[in-house]
């Protein structure tokens, strides 16, 4: 981590403040630059100056004149004094003079030399005589000792700042050289580093790619039995579609399991997993030496999936492949858990019909094998369009049953309950119906098992009862109302409390309800709907043990319960007639509900013999087509109630 943060900041924040650092001392090495050159130009213009100023001419002319004398002599000393006098005046506003009036010896010197010019004055004026050469030369030879003193104290004050600004490049220059070194030592160190990360980087990407490939090796094969999964098996038809030639037939196979493996308490999850590995195995073994172009894939759950090219007329057809895997699971599947009998359901469908989607013809192996599962056949089920039809029209259906329930597409029809001997109507049965907008009537067949398994049978269930409760009104008072209630609505705990609220919202009397229970919903929790019922009977509301007589009844549940009503199911009604042993069964119940004050209601009496039949068995009360099937409301008050006056009406 502390490598990283260097890697990453340190190295880098280094290069970037050497480099500022950089062009900062290029900015004052520039002016160091600038700042001698103004020095030497000082320089030579103080030496200039100091030149100038020079009291040599005047000296010689006076040396002449003192020697020789005459108006010519004389006239040029005039001229080199006015000269001198002018070299004084300027010297005093030049760099020389400026940078003699800063220190306070060549300033007094200085202050001397105009004392000593204006005492020349006098005798350069007067040179009548030798005597007054002789004294300007006296004092002028003051003025020069101390010009030249002056002269060497500016010079050197000159070459000082010359020096100073010399020293003061150097040292730039110096920091220059340095930080040059320092930038290459640390972009090399950069660099170097760079290096090293990216070598890390690339071993952490090699490790990396490595893992995603073994991933990705995870993502397409199944873990249990390495084969390829769903999705990768699509794309291997896909890609066998583009490539399939003229006289060539693609078929996918699907084997399932989900209803063949062996049921057992003692059989844990190992054994699931040795069964599906073998299978596998089988598979492929079974696969390979049939078909050139062939792939085997695990699906979802306990489905394999199986692809295979075929020529036309040649080899093996996709039926013939099928039957030798069905017939290769005749022998038991050998694992290390044991030896179990499975019997796979097969169906397949291929490019001979119209769907060359891959993901299509998957989907219709698939839908092949539930045909195969739901009939439950041993023949390989082969891919019909009609399958698809089914499947599309549950998807219609499962989607328009949210709004189906919002709309009230979903309503009570009505089948009356007779009593045998006079006819008379005793109550109805509420069932649930549905009008879809586009498909017209919906037999609950088909709507029931998707309320079921989407969780909307509870919402239906109340949705019918309230609906149901409501309409009652419209019928005479002394009917009764029986509606079945699912499993879903018994465990529910606030079922007791929804059906009171009904009552009370709808004004139906609890006493003419009557809900009917299914023994199928009485295996799933005995003690606790046993508790539920109790606390519905508490609300008045009549209790029906329905279907009583379907499979494997138990007349314990007769013994239980407080059932007010016993319904025989339409199979016993039915086998009553010719079968001296059902008539018993069905007048053991009766004498046994006689025995307890227990009504009982047969239900699905068809034909005019099952009525005598049980007529003289001492049934007093049952529903069937022979009488009428459900019905809308208004076809009950018109067919049973048409005369019937609004004193009869609840």
């Amino acid at each position: 981590m502390l490598s990283e943060r260097l890697f990453r900041i340190a190295i880098p924040g280094l290069c970037c403040l050497l480099i500022l650092l950089f062009e900062v001392n290029t900015l004052y090495l520039g002016q160091a630059q600038f700042l001698l050159s103004q020095k030497l130009s000082f320089e030579r213009a103080v030496i200039s100056d100091v030149q100038h100023l020079d009291t040599g001419k005047l000296e010689t002319r006076l040396v002449r004149y003192a020697a020789n004398g005459g108006k010519k002599n004389e006239a040029s000393v005039q001229r080199a004094y006015k000269a001198f006098l002018n070299a004084v005046a300027t010297f005093r506003s030049s760099e020389a003079g400026n940078l003699a009036l800063k220190t306070t010896a060549t300033r007094n010197k200085l202050a001397k030399v105009l004392a000593s010019v204006n005492e020349l004055a006098a005798p350069v004026a007067s040179l009548d005589t030798r005597t007054s050469a002789s004294r300007a030369l006296q004092v002028l030879e003051g003025i020069s000792k101390s010009l030249e003193e002056i002269d060497t104290a500016v010079l050197k004050q000159a070459s000082n700042q010359v020096k100073a600004a010399f020293n003061k490049l150097q040292q730039h220059q110096q920091y220059q050289t340095g930080l040059i070194f320092a930038v290459l030592a640390s972009a090399i160190s950069w660099v170097w580093s760079l290096h090293i990360r990216n070598d890390a980087l690339n071993a952490e990407v090699r490790i990396h790619k490595q893992r995603a490939e073994r991933f990705a090796i995870k993502l397409e094969h199944d873990s249990l039995t390495g084969l390829i999964n769903r999705p990768v098996f699509i794309d291997r038809v896909g890609e066998a579609l583009e490539n399939l030639a003229r006289g060539q037939t693609l078929s996918v196979l699907c084997v399932d399991l989900e209803s063949s493996l062996p049921k057992s308490d003692k059989l844990d999850r190992s054994v699931e997993e040795a069964i599906l590995t073998s299978t596998a195995d089988i598979l492929k073994h079974t696969i390979e030496p049939l078909t050139r172009q062939e792939c085997v894939a695990r699906s979802d759950g306990k489905n394999f999936l199986i692809l295979s090219v075929s020529e036309d007329g040649m080899g093996l057809s996709s039926l013939e492949i099928a039957n030798r895997i069905r017939d290769r699971f005749l022998r038991p599947v050998a694992t290390a858990e044991g030896a179990y009998l499975i019997t796979p359901a097969i169906g397949f469908a291929d490019t001979r019909v119209p769907d060359h989607d891959p993901r299509d013809i998957v989907r219709n192996a698939c839908l092949a094998t539930a045909a195969a599962v739901i009939g439950e056949r041993r023949d390989v089920v082969v891919f019909v369009p009609a399958m698809r039809h089914e499947i599309d029209r549950r998807e219609v259906l499962e989607a328009s049953f949210p709004r189906a329930l919002e709309t009230n597409e979903f309503l009570p029809h009505f089948q009356p309950q007779f009593d045998l001997k006079t006819g008379r109507v005793l109550g109805v049965e509420a069932l649930a119906r549905w009008y879809h907008a586009e498909l017209g009537w919906i037999s609950p067949s088909e709507f029931i098992p998707i309320a079921e398994s989407n969780g909307d049978i509870v919402p239906l269930g109340w949705k019918i009862l309230e609906t149901a409760c409501a309409e009652m009104r419209h019928l005479p008072s002394d009917l009764t109302l029986s509606i079945n209630l699912s499993v879903a609505h018994i465990q529910s705990d606030d079922v007791v409390a929804m059906l009171d609220e009904c009552l009370d919202r709808t004004g139906f009397p609890a006493n003419r309800l009557k809900l009917e229970i299914t023994e199928t919903t009485l295996k799933s929790d005995l003690e606790k709907i046993g508790n539920t019922l109790e606390h519905i009977r508490a609300l008045g509301i009549r209790l029906a043990l329905d279907d009583f007589g379907a499979g494997y009844s138990s007349l314990s549940y007769l013994m239980d319960f407080p059932w007010d009503e016993i319904k025989i199911d339409r199979s016993l009604c039915a086998r009553a007639v010719n079968d001296p042993k059902s008539r018993g069964v069905l007048g053991l119940i009766l004498q046994m509900a006689g025995e307890t004050g227990t009504n009982v209601l047969v239900e699905g009496i068809e034909s005019v013999e099952q009525r005598d039949a049980l007529v003289r068995l001492g049934c007093t009360s049952g529903q069937g087509y022979l009488f009428c099937g459900p019905m809308a409301l208004d076809d009950i008050k018109t067919l049973f109630f048409p005369d019937r006056g609004q004193s009869g009406i609840a």
